[in-house]
């Protein structure tokens, strides 16, 4: 299948997952309706919001459809009632996008391309651009280190090998790899999901490819505000399950990388970051969500 050649054309279908999403969700709708390509299928879903959003979006783009939990189960089990939707209905890609993003027009044609030219390809990241920053945040995903657990955005080409894996803010994914792999680990409540099924993507043959020219605005925030205890917590906590998955010795890279952080949290004076961490790794409560 050629998707610049005349061909049948891929039938794409984007996923957003929302939780209190406002404003920024109905930018990054008008960006997708905005595309040179855009895809067939809109799909959002709502993650328990208190703000209003899902009934803003129904109202104002009712072409847009709309999926709906009663509780905030994370990001990944909520991004997998829209990946098992596509599936189900003959979806050939699933394009994950961000609520707090905005593509640019070109972006999805970008990464079809390159999805296109290599069938072996199973998925394909965008350029994040920081909104209204001139900053790239990452060259489309970044590397992980089995061993000393650190795990970084790449803001440029790397100067050899690949990435080890793609942000999920903009990842777009061909079905037959998905459906091979499985989907999002509902295990990770918020970060880490994308770099777990980076990882077993390419452990099942897939290769990770990224289109620079498929540009994308990233808000430089998160779904849980300025809490960076939660932030931290959740994040560490995820790493304990990644290393857990996919380490030979699990222990190291969550000791080393946990340290590492925490050094530099307590550095800083950031007392409820270096909290966070020491939650995230002691606490069985540490993929509490807000609700």
């Amino acid at each position: 299948m050629r998707y610049n050649q005349g061909s049948r054309r891929s039938t794409v279908y984007a996923v957003l997952v929302n939780y209190n999403g406002l404003p920024h969700v109905l930018d990054g709708i008008l960006s997708l309706l905005d595309l040179a390509r855009a895809p067939e299928r809109i799909v959002m879903v709502d993650n328990a919001s208190r703000d209003g959003s899902p009934d803003i979006v129904r109202e104002r783009f009712p072409m847009v459809e709309l999926l709906t939990s009663p509780v905030n189960a994370g990001f990944a089990q909520g991004a997998n009632l829209g990946l098992e939707l596509a599936l189900q209905r003959g979806a050939d890609t699933v394009w994950l996008f961000n609520p707090d993003a905005r593509a640019h027009p070109r972006a999805l044609e970008a990464m079809l391309r390159v999805l296109d030219a290599d069938p072996q390809v199973g998925a394909v990241g965008s350029l994040l651009r920081w909104a209204g920053r001139d900053r790239v945040q990452a060259w489309g995903g970044g590397r992980v280190s089995l061993v000393t657990g650190r795990a970084r955005h790449l803001t440029r080409p790397p100067d050899r090998g690949g990435l080890d894996y793609l942000c999920g803010a903009s990842l777009l994914l061909r079905a037959r790899a998905l459906r091979q792999v499985g989907l999002l680990d509902p295990g990770f409540p918020l970060y880490w999901e994308d770099a777990d099924l980076s990882l077993r993507l390419r452990r099942a043959g897939w290769r990770l490819a990224v289109a620079p020219d498929s540009v994308v605005e990233h808000q430089p925030s998160t779904g849980l505000g300025h809490d960076e205890a939660a932030w931290h917590r959740l994040y560490t906590g995820g790493s304990l399950r990644f290393f857990g998955k996919h380490a030979p010795l699990p222990w190291l890279p969550v000791g080393l990388g946990s340290a590492a952080r925490l050094a530099r949290r307590l550095a800083q004076g950031r007392r409820a970051a270096a909290a966070g961490i020491i939650q995230g790794l002691f606490s069985r409560d540490w993929k509490k969500l807000p609700s």
